[in-house]
């Protein structure tokens, strides 16, 4: 599949995000500490190859409802989620900043963990931010169009 590269720092995108409305993560996700060395591939529900990580000695792998599965470091994993009381179990408790991809084609970014992320012509873009609205680390990642919506609620 062909994938328009886009620039996910540019200021268009920047912009859009600054005036996109605030989502809060909804229900409870999977996870467990990872092991070093560990290659997780993020494959979305519809099948296609999201990315590919391979986990280092603080990585978190998350598993979302929809079965996708994500490498995260345990300083943002703390961050957007907290423990229940069942083992293994973690509420999503995190916001984003989110707009539909623009470009009405596939797209494909270098990710902040320095490999390709791509999303289809249905995908998000988008950024964490806190309840306020005030994004954190500015580093806008791509979200596909399913999982956002059985991941965030607009807050």
């Amino acid at each position: 599949m062909d994938y328009k590269r886009i620039d996910r720092k540019s200021l268009d995108i920047l912009e859009a995000l600054r005036k996109a409305p605030v989502y809060q993560k909804k229900g409870t996700v999977l996870a467990r500490k990872a092991v070093v060395g560990e290659k997780v591939i993020t494959v979305l529900s519809g099948g296609s190859k999201e990315t590919e990580n391979i986990a280092g000695e603080d990585d978190w792998v998350v598993t979302n409802p929809s079965g996708e599965e994500y490498l995260i470091s345990e300083k943002k994993f703390f961050s957007r989620y907290s423990k229940t009381v069942i083992p293994g179990v973690f509420k999503a408790c995190g916001y984003c900043k989110a707009i539909r991809n623009p470009f009405g084609v596939p797209i494909e970014i270098m990710a902040s963990w320095g490999s390709t992320q791509t999303g289809e012509a249905d995908c998000f873009i988008a950024d964490v931010c806190d309840s306020t609205g005030t994004m954190m680390d500015v580093e806008p990642y791509l979200i596909d169009g399913e999982v956002f919506f059985g991941t965030y609620e607009p807050k």
